[in-house]
Parts: structure tokens; C-alpha cells; sequence
């Protein structure tokens, strides 16, 4: 039914109740209606209320009722103002619906305006294209266009703010110029004057935010203290409360609920981040991941718990149901797998992968565990490497290597040792300084120190020898406490300490080569063969115990095939003037006796024998003793010689006195 139609209805109906006749413009008490529709305000206009619009506007289309509503129209069209003051100086200004006490009341050209609530956009001038809806929502707006504001004092200071749409009791209440805004909830954005492009949406969301831009807010009481922070998203119940920072990432219930300057950071989950305060350049993803860290920057911890207790560490990864859960300062660790490196305090630059891989670390730096439990029980131990199952379970202490499933296992304080393979050094306790490389190589070593095993299940007899090397496969010692001792080659035992054995004991057809590549001899060497100071060669097959010490029967030689061989005594010299015949010659100088008496007296041996301190010092050579031995027998001899002579003068000399005394 036509709009005209019915208000000749409405004001027919006043008219019998009445019974008197109405004008245009009635006393101010009273309500006024036309008897019929004027020729003179416009065309198509419903007016109702003193003062409601005016006789000389040419504007159209308008329904203006209640006192003074759109009372200063002239040229607006498509209004629709209802209530005490509504829309009352509106002039130029069109398709306006303003309903309530003195709304709209100071449009004069602002069009398009939906405005419904007791002084909701009174003070819009302007502003266009907004939707004002509670009481004094919009109030204060003047120039301010294409804002959607729903809710008691929603929008109420916005000014010249546009594109803002706020929804909820005192959503956006403080808005003045800022624009591109979303608050939705009880005083969600409450602070924001300037902010641009914010998204609050929960009870008190953003209440804080003052000219923040770019900030996604979801959650009642999130980003509580925003200010003039920027491009941040808050997601969950009270998550970034205490933040003023800028660029950062909170989602979750009370996920960086104390951050305040911290800025660059990604919170996500039940209280992840909860206590971070200035840190930066954190990630932090899980329930109270890194909730304890305050100042520590560059993190991430991904995971339940993951991180938990950080305060100031910085440049830690903690990836995994509470991975690095007690780290408080520690820096720089790498953490990935449940509970790995969970008790970790202040140790530093650590590297934990795997199902609690170093759970128990909490001083000890520089430690690499990868795998399942590997370096478990280590605490301050530093500057390991355990990479496999369990590899290290047991270690406390510092500078080992161990790779392979169970390598170095009940290892516990011995240091500096080097285990690779399945199970290599499984058996090492308080042992230093070895190295076990192969399957199982060194199993059953426990106390012994400074062993080399290379090969699979090479030194495995080893319990508490040391200072051996097993290299080969299966190679190993006779007994458990040999020391000093080699071994080289597959199955090769050796069975005494300070040996060296080359070559399994039971292959007959061992050949070991020195200078040649195709050895035929169980030892083949090419070139010359020394032995220094006091070295012997022994033929234990051909031992003869009716020999003193030191002497013997027998020698060796070089027969014609070039073979080595036991031959008779023979000594050679190089030339005559080696051998002792030159005492007999015509001009050999041969002492008195009484010279060599005195020379004996002097010195206590024979002319041109070397004393005993000589031999000791320089030693002697057989075949020159030799010859001057014989030089003594053959002076000998000319002394005999000479005396001989003499007892025969002697002799005939006692005759002769003998005869003669007996002439007498």
C-alpha cells in the first residue's frame, strides 16, 4: 500500500479523534499534520512532528517524523528520519536512515547513512556510506565515511575514521581517524584513535591498541596493551595481553601473555611463549612451548612442553613432546625427538636427535647425540659424539665417540675413547683413550686403556689388558689381560704380553713380504736385514743345552744356492800382514823380558793387548785377536828359544867345571 495512502489514514484517524482542524505548523506542544499532502516541500515527502522537515525544500521522497526531523532538508532525498532531532540539519544529504533522539541530528550533505539509536552519529556531517546502530554508537563521527558500527558507544569518538566496522558494547569506542578497522566484542579495539587495518574480534580484544596497524586480534582480553603496536596476530583468550611490540605471532590461550617489546615472534598454543617479555625472534608451536623463556631470543621450540623452562637461552631448536623441557639459559642446542635433552639446563651448543637423545644432559656442551636414547645418562659430561640406539646410554663424561647401535652402552666416566659399530666398546665402563672400530669390536673391554681394535669382533677377549692393537677381523689375545701386544691379520691371537704376532697361528701358508709384493717364505725380505746393539737370531731347533753360556758349536754361512746355513769355524784375513809371521822375520823387534816386565807392572797386560776396559768400550774383533795371540806364542816361543840357548851354554859351561875339579 502507498506510503501516502497510509499516513491519510493514520491523520484521518487523528482528525475524528480530535475533531478540530490541523495545520502544517501547530503549537510546539501539539502534533501537527497536514489535512492533505503540500504542493510546496518537494514531492513524495511524509513530514510528522513540529518543525518536521521545512515548506521550502525541493528535496524528495523523504519520511521525516518526530520533532525537528531533518528539519534544515532542502535538497536530500531518500532520507528516511525518525525521532526528536533526527537528521535535523540535514541539508543536501540523501538516502540517509536516521532513527532515534538526535540522530543524525548534525548531517547536513552525508548520504547513505543507516543510523539507528538514541544520539548515535549525532555529530555526522559528511561522512557516508556508515551504519550506526546502538546508543551513541558513532556519535562523535563527523566526515567520517563507510564505517559499520553496531553495538552501545560503538565507534563513539570516531571522527573522520573510515571503512572501520565495530561490533559489540564499546567496540572501537576510541576510534577517532583510524580506518580499515574490524573490532568485534565488548571493547574490542577500545583504545584504538589511529590504528589502520586492525582485526579484533572477542570481549576486549585489542583494547589497548592505540595506532597499531595491521593487527589481528581474536580473543577475549588478546592483545590486551597492544599501543602502537604493528602487524601483529593474537589469536585465543588473553594471548599477547601485555604486548606493546610489534610483528609478532601469538595464537593459543595465553600464548605470549607477558610480552612486552619481545618483537619477530610466533606463539602458537595453550600459553606457548606465556613469559616472554623482550625476547625475540622466538617459535615457540605447542601446549606451553618455551612458556618460562623472558629474554631469550632466536628459538624454536615446536612441541608440547618443548623448551618449557628457557628463560634467556637463545639460538636453541627444540623439536618435540618436551624436548629441552628444563633448559633455562642455555644456548645454541639442537634438540629434535620426545624428551630429548629434557634436563637440560645451561649446557651449550648441543646437538639431541631422537627419542630422548641426551635426556639427562644438563651442564655438558657440545655434545652430537643422534638416536634413540643415545648419550641418555650424560649429565655434564661435554664434547661427545653418539650417533645410534642408545649409543653412549650410560656416559658421564667427556671427549668419546661413539657410532653405532649400543656403541660404548655401559660406557660411564672414561674419556677420549673412539667406538664405531654395532655394539662396538658395549662393555667399556671406566676405560680411556681406545678405539674400537667394527661389529662388536672391543665387546667386552671394560678397564683396559690405550687398545686399538679394528675388524668385526676384533679384541674381544680384552677385559683389562691395554696398550694393544688388534687389527683384522676376530683378532684378539688368548687372554683378557694381555698387555702391549699385536695382532695382525684375520683369526691372528696372540697369546704373551709385548708380542707381535702376524698372521692366524693355525694357517701354514702365512707369507709376509718386506720389499716385495708376491712373498713366498713365511718371511721374505728384500734388502739387507740389521740387527742393532745386542740383537740375536735364535734357531730354537737347534738348541744344544750340554753348551755353556755364551759359546756355541756351530755358525752360520751362505752356501751356493745363497741360502743361509750352519757350517765349521773359519776365520779369514785380508792379507799377510794380518797374520803373526812377522815375529819370526829378521827385523822384528822383539822386547827384553825385563821390558815386558816392567810394561806388565805398568799397565797389567801383555804389549799390544787391549786391556779389559778396551774390550768392554770398543770390543774386538775375532780374527785380529786371533792373530795377536798367536804373536804372543810365537814371542813365547823365541824366548823359550833364546833361553833354551842359554841353558845349553850353561850346560857345557858346567862340564868343563866339572872336569876340572875333578882333575884335582
Amino acid at each position: 500500500m502507498h506510503t501516502k495512502t497510509i499516513l491519510r489514514r493514520v491523520f484521518g484517524f487523528f482528525l475524528l479523534l480530535t475533531g478540530m482542524n490541523l495545520v502544517a505548523q501547530g503549537q510546539p506542544t501539539n502534533y501537527t499534520a497536514n489535512v492533505a499532502n503540500s504542493s510546496t516541500p518537494g514531492v513524495s515527502n511524509v513530514l510528522v512532528g513540529y518543525e518536521a522537515g521545512n515548506a521550502t525544500m525541493t528535496g524528495s521522497f523523504n519520511t521525516f517524523v518526530g520533532r525537528s526531523a531533518g528539519r534544515d532538508n532542502t535538497e536530500g532525498e531518500y532520507n528516511a528520519f525518525v525521532g526528536v532531532y533526527a537528521g535535523a540539519k540535514n541539508t543536501t544529504g540523501s538516502n540517509n536512515v536516521f532513527m532515534g533522539l538526535s540522530v543524525g541530528s548534525q548531517n547536513t550533505t552525508g548520504s547513505s547513512n543507516a543510523i539507528v539509536g538514541a544520539s548515535a552519529g549525532q555529530f555526522n556531517t559528511t561522512g557516508s556510506d556508515n551504519v550506526f546502530m546502538g546508543y551513541q554508537s558513532g556519535f562523535l563521527n563527523t566526515t567520517g565515511g563507510g564505517n559499520t558500527f553496531l553495538g552501545y558507544y560503538t565507534g563513539n569518538k570516531n571522527t573522520e575514521g573510515i571503512g572501520n566496522s565495530f561490533v559489540g558494547v564499546f567496540a572501537g569506542f576510541g576510534n577517532t581517524t583510524g580506518f580499515n578497522n574490524v573490532a568485534v566484542g565488548r571493547s574490542a579495539g577500545y583504545g584504538t584513535t589511529a590504528g589502520v587495518s586492525n582485526v579484533f574480534i572477542g570481549s576486549r580484544a585489542g583494547q589497548g591498541n592505540t595506532t597499531g596497524f595491521g593487527n589481528v586480534v581474536v580473543g577475549a582480553n588478546t592483545g590486551n596493551l597492544n599501543g602502537s603496536a604493528d602487524h601483529n596476530v593474537m589469536m585465543g583468550d588473553s594471548a599477547g595481553f601485555n604486548n606493546t611490540a610489534s610483528n609478532s605471532v601469538f595464537i593459543g590461550s595465553r600464548a605470549g601473555y607477558a610480552n612486552t617489546t619481545g618483537t619477530f615472534n610466533e606463539f602458537l598454543g595453550y600459553q606457548a611463549g606465556f613469559s616472554n617479555t623482550t625476547g625475540n625472534n622466538n617459535s615457540f608451536l605447542g601446549y606451553q612451548a618455551g612458556y618460562a623463556n623472558t629474554t631469550g631470543s632466536t628459538n624454536t621450540f615446536l612441541g608440547n612442553f618443548a623448551g618449557n623452562k628457557n628463560t634467556t637461552g637463545s639460538l636453541n631448536a627444540f623439536v618435540g613432546h618436551q624436548a629441552g623441557y628444563n633448559n633455562t639459559t642455555g644456548i645454541a642446542n639442537a634438540v629434535l625427538g620426545f624428551q630429548a635433552g629434557a634436563v637440560n639446563t645451561t649446557g651449550q651448543q648441543n646437538s639431541f636427535t631422537g627419542y630422548r637423545a641426551g635426556y639427562l644432559n644438563t651442564t655438558g656442551f657440545g655434545n652430537v647425540a643422534i638416536g634413540s636414547s643415545a648419550n641418555n645418562t650424560n649429565q655434564t659430561g661435554s664434547l661427545n659424539v653418539m650417533v645410534g640406539d642408545s649409543a653412549g646410554y650410560s656416559n658421564t663424561t667427556s671427549g668419546n665417540t661413539f657410532i653405532g647401535s649400543k656403541a660404548g652402552y655401559n660406557n660411564t666416566s672414561a674419556d677420549r675413547n673412539t667406538f664405531v659399530g654395532y655394539r662396538a666398546g658395549f662393555s667399556n665402563t671406566t676405560a680411556t683413550a681406545n678405539v674400537f672400530i667394527g661389529y662388536q669390536a672391543g665387546y667386552n673391554n671394560t678397564t683396559g686403556v690405550n687398545n686399538v681394535a679394528l675388524g668385526p669382533s676384533s679384541g674381544t677377549v680384552i677385559t683389562t689388558g691395554s696398550n694393544n692393537l688388534m687389527l683384522g677381523a676376530n683378532t684378539k689375545p688368548t687372554s683378557g689381560t694381555i698387555q702391549n701386544s699385536v695382532a695382525i691379520g684375520a683369526n691372528t691371537s696372540v697369546a704373551l704380553n709385548n708380542a707381535i704376532v702376524l698372521g692366524d697361528p693355525s694357517n701354514t701358508s702365512i707369507a709376509v713380504g718386506i720389499g716385495t709384493d708376491s712373498p713366498l717364505f713365511p718371511l721374505d725380505v728384500r734388502g739387507i736385514i740389521r740387527l742393532r746393539s745386542n740383537g740375536t737370531i735364535k734357531f730354537t731347533h737347534l738348541l744344544n743345552p750340554n753348551l755353556r753360556n755364551g759359546s756355541t758349536d756351530q755358525f752360520l754361512t751362505v752356501n751356493e744356492q745363497g741360502e743361509t746355513v750352519l757350517a765349521k769355524h773359519r776365520l779369514r784375513i785380508d792379507n799377510v800382514n794380518q797374520w803373526s809371521d812377522q815375529v819370526f822375520s829378521t827385523t822384528y823387534h822383539l822386547k827384553s823380558l825385563s821390558e815386558v816386565e816392567r810394561h806388565i807392572q805398568q799397565y797389567g797386560h801383555l804389549p799390544g793387548v787391549p786391556s779389559a776396559e778396551d774390550v768392554v768400550k770398543e770390543g774386538i774383533e775375532p780374527v785380529k785377536m786371533e792373530a795377536k795371540l798367536l804373536e804372543k806364542i810365537e814371542e813365547l816361543t823365541l824366548y823359550m828359544i833364546q833361553q833354551q840357548r842359554e841353558i845349553n851354554a850353561l850346560r857345557v859351561e858346567n862340564r868343563a867345571i866339572k872336569r876340572r875339579l875333578t882333575k884335582k
